[in-house]
C-alpha cells in the first residue's frame, strides 16, 4: 500500500511541476531602438548615441514614410481632442523631428490626429497637412507609391491603421493592433511598392 501511494505522489508532484505556470520559458520582450532626434541627412539619433541611416535615403525611386500614432487624447467619446499629456508629448515628437526633412504631414480628419500633426509642424519647416477619412488610407498609400520621388511623409494613424498600413506595405500579418497605452512607437518606413518594403521600428 505504500508503494502505491508513493508512486501515486511521485506522478502527482510530476504533472504539477510540468503544467506549473512558471515552468516554461516566457518569450522575451523585443527591444527596439529609442531614438531621440531624425537629421537632416536621413539618419535616427538614438538614445545610445548612435546613428542609425534610413535604408537608401536620397534614393528617388523610394518613397520615405514615418509613421506615428496620434498622441494622447482625452476621455469623451466622441472624437477627442489631445489631453493636456498629449499636447505635451506632440510637442516634444516636434522637437525631436526639428531637422529632418519633411516634405509633407498626412493625418486622418480626426482632431487627435490633426491636433498631433499640427504641433508636428511648426517644428519641422511648415509642411502643409493633408487629411483624409481612414478608410481611405489605401487609396491615399497606392496614389503616393505612384508619385515616390524620394518625398518623405509623416503620418499620423491609430492604433489599427498604422499596422494595416505597414502589412499591406508589406505583403504580411507582422504587425498587430499597438497596445492603446501606448503612445511611443515609431516607424521608418522605405518602400519602392507593395512587397518592396522596408520597415525600422523604433521607440521615442
Amino acid at each position: 500500500m505504500k508503494k502505491v501511494f508513493f508512486s501515486v505522489l511521485v506522478v502527482a508532484i510530476s504533472w504539477i511541476a510540468c503544467t506549473s505556470p512558471t515552468s516554461p520559458t516566457a518569450p522575451e520582450a523585443t527591444e527596439y531602438p529609442t531614438f531621440t532626434a531624425l537629421t537632416a541627412e536621413g539618419q535616427l539619433l538614438l538614445k545610445d548615441s548612435s546613428l542609425l541611416p534610413i535604408p537608401h535615403y536620397g534614393d528617388t525611386s523610394y518613397l520615405f514614410l514615418y509613421l506615428i500614432r496620434h498622441c494622447e487624447k482625452e476621455t469623451q467619446p466622441d472624437n477627442p481632442p489631445l489631453s493636456t499629456m498629449g499636447q505635451a508629448r506632440a510637442e516634444r515628437i516636434g522637437r525631436m523631428l526639428d531637422n529632418a526633412v519633411i516634405d509633407r504631414l498626412c493625418a486622418t480628419n480626426t482632431k487627435r490626429t490633426i491636433q498631433t500633426a499640427e504641433a508636428i509642424k511648426y517644428w519641422a519647416g511648415d509642411p502643409a497637412i493633408e487629411t483624409f477619412p481612414v478608410e481611405a488610407q489605401s487609396d491615399w498609400l497606392l496614389e503616393n507609391l505612384q508619385n515616390r520621388g524620394g518625398r518623405r511623409l509623416l503620418y499620423v494613424g491609430h492604433v489599427n491603421s498604422i499596422p494595416a498600413l505597414l502589412n499591406q506595405l508589406t505583403q504580411s500579418k507582422k504587425y498587430q493592433n499597438i497596445p492603446d497605452p501606448e503612445y511611443n512607437h515609431f516607424y521608418v518606413v522605405a518602400t519602392k511598392g507593395i512587397g518592396q518594403t522596408e520597415v525600422l521600428e523604433l521607440r521615442y
